[in-house]
């Protein structure tokens, strides 16, 4: 049994290694542009959101918390929510209109136009992420999902694609870019 444990692990640590060294991995003129891009919305005085399901949920909520709080830096606190950590909002919104619209209301109450949604889903076919997104673009937000490797294209929307269409390996391709953003946006401020 530990052998075969250990052998499923090699497996497992080759497929972690082989998706962080691929070229697609950590695209440095997309992050710098992002990065800037943040850094712009925070001066103009708008407000970045971040939603998820699932471990993308917890990915959302811990990359919105490096923003709000700090990754490395000591920085003034910046305008980042995620809409996917109000328990009473959701399932009251789930229950009310159907768990589609769960983000998707809230993009109509707490985001402007300018303002910029990130959403975060391994499959690209998370179906209440899609409806935020449309929601952010009817009302000025710009739009921009994180995924797997095989989303189709979304008219509109800035789509990364994780290296892989592993749901654990592109959720940890995800953390890291949030990492990095944060720590470039905080060393310049």
């Amino acid at each position: 049994m530990v052998a075969e444990i250990e052998s499923q692990l090699t497996k497992l640590l080759e497929g972690v290694n082989d998706t962080l060294r691929h070229p697609d991995a950590f695209p440095k003129e997309k992050i710098v542009s992002l990065a800037n891009e943040l850094l712009v919305t925070f001066t103009n005085g708008s407000k970045v959101a971040f939603v998820g399901n699932g471990g993308s949920a917890a990915e959302a909520m811990h990359i919105a918390a490096e923003f709000t709080g700090k990754c490395v830096l000591e920085h003034r606190p910046l305008d980042v929510i995620c809409l996917n950590e109000s328990q009473s909002a959701l399932t009251a919104i789930a229950n009310d209109y159907g768990v589609e619209y769960i983000f998707s209301r809230q993009v109509e109450a707490h985001l402007r136009e300018n303002d910029l949604l990130i959403g975060l889903t391994t499959s690209g076919k998370s179906a209440n992420i899609l409806k935020a997104l449309e929601a952010a673009q009817e009302i000025g937000v710009k739009t921009m999902l994180w995924t797997g490797a095989s989303t189709p294209e979304i008219p509109g929307v800035r789509i990364w694609r994780a290296p892989s269409n592993s749901t654990p390996r592109a959720q940890e391709i995800h953390l890291i870019w949030g990492h990095l953003l944060a720590e470039l946006v905080e060393s310049q401020l």
